[in-house]
């Protein structure tokens, strides 16, 4: 009977475990699948450039001269040669200076800091259209960094090639959040206009995917804190290891004390 009841008490612990970790390792929890008729709605803000923004700008017309004057990189077949490649993008991309403008021939300073890609594209139209005839105005984001620190398995600065990164998406480039990742509590930092900004979300929260807070920004910074199990391990350890000293110490006194009888 005492057998069975150790047995029944192992179990119990065991399920309880399981349920704990489901708990703190599984995304999205009890998120419904969606048919036909229902979606998660898009509800990504639109990123406002800042100081510091590494910007593709072209602008485009039927006159090859013109063209090479604005792009000093464009050739006749209307593609920059080597011009997108990011080694190059520091040398040939238009960076926003600390008072939020860009320099561009002819045109001069144009002021962009706190405004959308969209929005720089029709300011730089209408700059361009006293000078030039139907002139395409080309405007990207050269470049889409972030960091992730913590405990995900590949921490960095990532640097991508798109405009826009779901966190899912960003943890996927730093190989996942790893077993000793608190899930429930990642915190972003963002850069404003007005400074840092910090976010908390719960990764494990099926509303996530339909919040703002789903897609990062450029230049965020996401922190995966460690679990609290994760720090008593670790404190255990250290209280193992001085408690194992002492008892050695201990060990060789009394060895000592004896010996000297």
């Amino acid at each position: 009977m005492k057998n069975i009841n150790c047995l029944l008490i192992l179990l119990v612990v065991t399920l309880l475990n399981s349920c704990n970790s489901y708990e703190k390792l599984t995304y999205l929890q009890d998120i419904d699948e969606t048919d036909g008729g229902s979606i998660f709605a898009k509800n990504k803000p639109d990123y406002k450039v800042q100081s510091g923004d590494l910007l593709y700008i072209q602008v485009v017309t039927e006159n090859p001269e013109i063209n090479q004057l604005f792009n000093p990189n464009f050739n006749p077949t209307g593609t920059s040669q080597n011009y997108l490649r990011p080694e190059n993008m520091y040398f040939q991309g238009y960076l926003v200076n600390d008072s939020g403008y860009v320099a561009l021939p002819i045109l001069k300073e144009v002021q962009v800091k706190e405004h959308t890609i969209n929005e720089i594209q029709a300011i730089i139209l209408g700059k361009a259209d006293k000078y030039l005839k139907d002139a395409q105005i080309i405007v990207k984001l050269a470049s889409f960094k972030f960091s992730v620190l913590g405990e995900v398995k590949s921490p960095g600065i990532k640097e991508i090639s798109t405009n826009k990164v779901n966190i899912f998406e960003a943890l996927a480039y730093a190989g996942d959040i790893s077993y000793n990742g608190n899930r429930k509590n990642a915190l972003i930092i963002r850069q404003t206009q007005r400074g840092s900004h910090t976010i908390r979300i719960d990764l494990t929260n099926k509303n996530l995917i339909a919040s703002e807070n789903f897609y990062i920004m450029p230049n965020d910074v996401i922190y995966i804190e460690p679990l609290g199990s994760t720090l008593f391990r670790e404190k255990a350890s250290d209280y193992t290891f001085v408690i194992s000293a002492i008892s050695s110490t201990l060990t060789a006194v009394v060895l000592v004390l004896n010996l000297m009888k």
